[in-house]
């Protein structure tokens, strides 16, 4: 299992996660058209570290999670759900993860519709990005 699998294995495992999101949790890129809320996964920093004989077995991936709402208390509990579920060290198949550090959350957002003209209006879409550096082992 590879770190993706792995990490997306975690949220959909859990409770909290998907009772806000259902299986809404995507690498890269949130489908248009799928409701809210969501979660989107992208990889930050991947680096490999080395000694003499190669690669080390363990290393820090930083991910950043977006956690997508139509309110802003809804992007801050799932948010919050998913540095609950990411923070613990597990084991997922074969797959180690240790623990997982925030190293930043931000406020963010974008407004969508609307259509054209200076009286359009749209729809703010609340968003909390959260990178965390997670240790794991393998692949």
């Amino acid at each position: 299992m590879n770190f993706h699998e792995g990490v997306t294995a975690r949220l959909l495992d859990s409770a909290p996660v998907t009772a806000i999101v259902d299986r809404r949790i995507n690498w890269g890129i949130r489908p248009q058209g799928e409701p809210l809320p969501a979660v989107t996964l992208q990889v930050v920093s991947d680096p490999r570290p080395a000694h003499l004989k190669g690669y080390d077995g363990a290393r820090r991936t930083r991910l950043q999670t977006d956690c997508w709402a139509e309110t802003l208390a809804q992007a801050l509990a799932l948010a919050a759900a998913v540095i609950s579920t990411l923070k613990e060290p597990v084991t997922v198949g074969d797959k180690k993860f240790g623990n997982a550090l925030v190293d930043a959350q931000h406020d963010l957002g974008e407004t969508v519709g609307g259509g054209t003209g200076s009286q359009s209006s749209g729809t703010f879409i609340h968003r909390q990005s959260v990178e965390l550096s997670i240790w794991h082992v393998g692949d």
